[in-house]
């Protein structure tokens, strides 16, 4: 593993542990078992590592709705696959998630990723209710409120899985229930 890639791989452990504030060059250098000069030779600053770590989530994010889009042109799409698509897409970003959401107050980048993710997330539902709608699968609804109800559930779904993972998983239930409250 290059030393870059160690130095975030192990910043994003101790962030998600101990949090972005408590986290220390120091620790972070005594942890991936290197000097604290490297870690400067590869990032200006601990601002700079979250920045790198939060580019590399908006990035595997854009391949997540990019994907999504794909799926949307060649009217591909269902609630059922952007639900499970995205959970899927949290579960391996998992840590990378975490920090995005822990240092939501404290950085301007979180901030906007933040807003970049639930943006995006309500848009593609936009063009699935609009596709369903049209293919007559569903009810003929206010698209943007409808899309802006069912992010924020998959959204508050996330939060759950991150923070309380011992809580009954009722993804599924979600689902169902945003295909039953569209559904023709």
């Amino acid at each position: 593993m290059k030393t870059k890639d160690l130095i975030l791989e192990t910043a994003k452990e101790i962030i998600s542990q101990v949090g972005f504030h408590r986290a220390t060059t120091s620790n972070l250098a005594k942890a991936a078992n290197i000097s604290e000069g490297t870690i400067y030779r590869h990032f200006e600053s601990k601002e700079d590592i979250l920045l790198h770590i939060l580019a590399g989530l908006e990035e595997s994010f854009s391949y997540y709705i990019e994907g999504v889009r794909q799926k949307l042109d060649k009217d591909e799409c269902s609630f059922d696959m952007i639900m499970a698509d995205y959970f899927t897409f949290v579960e391996d970003n998992e840590v990378d998630m975490k920090i995005m959401l822990s240092t939501y107050g404290l950085l301007d980048s979180s901030k906007r990723l933040m807003a970049v993710f639930l943006k995006n997330l309500e848009l593609i539902l936009e063009d699935c209710i609009k596709v369903g709608i049209r293919k007559g699968i569903l009810r003929d609804v206010a698209v943007e409120e409808n899309a802006t109800i069912i992010m924020t559930i998959i959204f508050g779904l996330t939060r759950m899985h991150l923070y309380w993972p011992n809580q009954r998983d009722v993804r599924t239930e979600a689902i169902d229930f945003c295909r039953r409250s569209l559904l023709k």
